[in-house]
């Protein structure tokens, strides 16, 4: 496509300029025009094909129609309206023409331009296909065997190799790798996986040998459903676009039967009125109604604005926030209230140590008697070092706590009111986190919190957030003290804690009342809240796959100041759509207003064609320029902290 209209454009100038010459020099008007039509066929022939199926398929007035309509017009009125001993035969009797001609080649240079700029929009979304592997190495029998990734069932053991793909999401069970997920979440530092660590397709093991454990098949592994939703997100219009769409078949039919007017009203009213030469007012009226078509075309607009929202698309994918439709960027951008829900969204989901009153011996044994379980308060305490301890017996006591002999000793961990059970006296420590106490050889010896930690990112999700004037929302089926410490920690503007799915739903429901609601959220359970928001935000990383069907913004490393940084991108594709409608339409009035009032006031002869090409190709260029913008689509950076 880009080789034909370069080489378009190159014949026809290499008929064009010849006839410039021949025209302003000898004036030989058999050559001129010879050759001046064989330039515009060279540029126009593309445009013809186009016009023509459209019109077979009930398409009349588009910018093909327009652009061959005022350029063969101009060809027309230069023959007829000339006389051709005293005009067409002397030099520069061929202005017109030259015109017509330049009118296509300048259109087939911006639809060129056009066509690069969606080229390189494309380009982020097509390195997305390249995370998709072809093969998969996988051990059956006992020996390697490549094949389709589509072919793995789940369970089965896949070999990933150094600098190669990993094609299925899964658990690596043996080996251990830096693997770089950039295309995956847009981190640029590698991460170090070994045994017992999930790891997502499309992401390349820098160094070492793994072997994973699918957990999903190739249709539904990460890499596969990142594409899946790029692929989607092309397909479903914004408002912005729709009303281009719409505008532009309306008012194609409208320029054209102002233009008839505007060549055929004067041209009565002077020739019968005024008593003047009617080739001269004919002639004058009918080239100002083709400058008017030219600049009336509505290809600034019906290129620019879906060419934002494609772009747009493509600027937030490199970041890791799949946008699924052009149609979401508008009340993502209008968002002026984020709910979030919490676990796995605010907090990592995982338990860890927060506060520990145990000395190093004490905890030590306390991590070897967990070691024996794997619920997720045990879980806390896996990278405690055991120390050499070896817990030889462990029972858990359900919701209460674990009694376990460790180095010979007798363990007893949990509840205030299990200790009591024990015969063990310990104080009530006043924390909404959940508390183990810990007594050895019945001496207690202190205690440790657990929590479920809150991920970095999310304090600086909601500080961003303030600054950017949003009020933030937390949503959470967990105990009220335990989502007020939360909110304490991150800076929630407001807690609604010990909710039901429909719970959220409902309230979220009364949010939006208050303006526009985007709700972040991960589980299976938040797929309703999801589809009621305003904006739906899945975590894709850890986001069920429920969630993230009934969500309308993914992100891919379950990274909050993602949200942020989207919103912000979705206000600058808004701000471009508006530029480039609000401009386009602005200049384009202006230049039909000029090129009929100043031949009416007989400033001009007649208004030049050449300005009437400027406002609809230049305007064009310009638009397209400015709609390439949307494909820089900034990352949130933490700032340095001040020394």
């Amino acid at each position: 496509m880009k080789d034909k209209r370069l080489i378009s454009v190159f014949i026809g100038l290499a008929f064009f300029i010849p006839a410039v010459l021949i025209d302003k020099i000898s004036g030989i008007f058999p050559a001129y025009l010879t050759l001046y039509a064989l330039a515009w066929t060279a540029a126009a022939w593309s445009v013809v094909i186009k016009a023509a199926k459209n019109i077979r398929r009930g398409i009349v007035f588009d910018e093909n129609f327009l652009m061959l309509a005022a350029s063969i017009g101009a060809f027309v009125i230069n023959i007829v309206f000339s006389d051709y001993e005293t005009e067409l035969c002397a030099p520069g009797g061929g202005e017109a023409m030259m015109d017509g001609a330049l009118v296509m080649l300048l259109y087939q240079v911006g639809e060129y331009f056009q066509a690069l700029a969606v080229r390189r929009s494309r380009r982020n979304i097509r390195k997305l296909l390249s995370m998709r592997p072809d093969s998969a190495v996988v051990l059956r029998g006992g020996a390697e065997t490549e094949v389709d990734p589509e072919e793995v069932e789940v369970g089965e053991l896949t070999v990933v190799r150094a600098g190669e793909r990993i094609a299925i999401d899964g658990t690596v069970t043996n080996g251990s790798s830096y693997i770089d997920a950039s295309a995956i979440t847009g981190e640029s530092v590698p991460t170090f996986v070994s045994a017992g660590d999930e790891v997502k397709s499309g992401c390349i093991a820098v160094d070492g040998l793994l072997t994973v454990r699918t957990t999903k098949k190739f249709g539904e592994s990460t890499a596969s459903k990142m594409l899946r939703l790029v692929e989607e997100a092309a397909d479903k219009k914004a408002k912005q676009e729709t009303f281009i769409s719409a505008f532009a078949k309306v008012y194609t039919p409208i320029v054209c039967a102002l233009a008839l007017l505007v060549a055929v009203i004067p041209s009565l009213a002077l020739t019968l009125g005024a008593g003047l030469p009617a080739e001269e007012t004919w002639s004058q009226w009918i080239y100002t109604a083709l400058s008017l078509l030219v600049v009336s075309c509505p290809c600034a607009l019906v290129i620019s604005v879906p060419l934002t929202f494609f772009s747009g698309i493509g600027g937030a994918s490199r970041i890791g926030v799949l946008v699924k439709g052009s149609d979401c960027f508008s009340p993502l951008a209008k968002t002026n209230i984020m709910a979030f829900d919490k676990t796995g969204t605010i907090t990592k989901g995982k338990f860890a140590v927060r506060e520990c009153s145990l000395d190093s011996r004490t905890l030590a044994m306390l991590a070897a008697a967990e070691s024996k379980f794997n619920h997720p308060i045990a879980l806390a305490f896996a990278s405690a070092d055991k120390d050499g301890c070896e817990c030889t017996s462990a029972e858990d006591v359900s919701g209460k706590g674990i009694r376990a002999v460790v180095c010979g000793k007798t363990l007893v961990a949990g509840t205030h009111a299990f200790m009591a059970e024990s015969g063990i006296g310990c104080e009530e420590i006043d924390t909404p986190y959940t508390v183990i106490h810990v007594a050895v050889d019945g001496v207690y010896k202190g205690h440790a919190t657990v929590a479920d930690e809150i991920k970095p990112d999310s304090i600086d999700a909601v500080r961003e957030c303030r600054r950017d004037g949003i009020r933030t929302v937390m949503l959470t089926g967990d105990r009220p003290a335990v989502a007020q410490a939360v909110a304490k920690e991150t800076g929630l503007d407001e807690v609604h804690a010990g909710m039901l799915p429909q719970d959220k739903a409902e309230t979220v429901m009364e949010l939006k009342k208050h303006g526009k609601v985007i709700f972040c959220g991960d589980g299976i359970n938040d797929a309703p809240v999801l589809a009621t928001a305003d904006v739906g935000c899945a975590m894709g990383g850890v986001g069920s796959d429920a969630a993230i069907e009934a969500a309308d913004v993914v992100i891919m490393h379950d990274d909050l100041t993602s949200v942020v940084a989207g919103r912000r991108h979705a206000k600058k594709v808004i701000r471009i759509a508006t530029e480039n409608i609000v401009g386009s339409l602005a200049i384009k009035i202006a230049i039909m207003i000029l090129s009929v009032l100043l031949p009416a006031f007989s400033v001009l002869a007649e208004f030049p064609l050449w300005i009437a090409i400027m406002g609809d190709v230049g305007v064009c260029l310009v638009a397209i320029a400015n709609s390439m913008r949307a494909l820089r689509c900034k990352k949130f950076t933490r700032p340095a902290p001040q020394s």
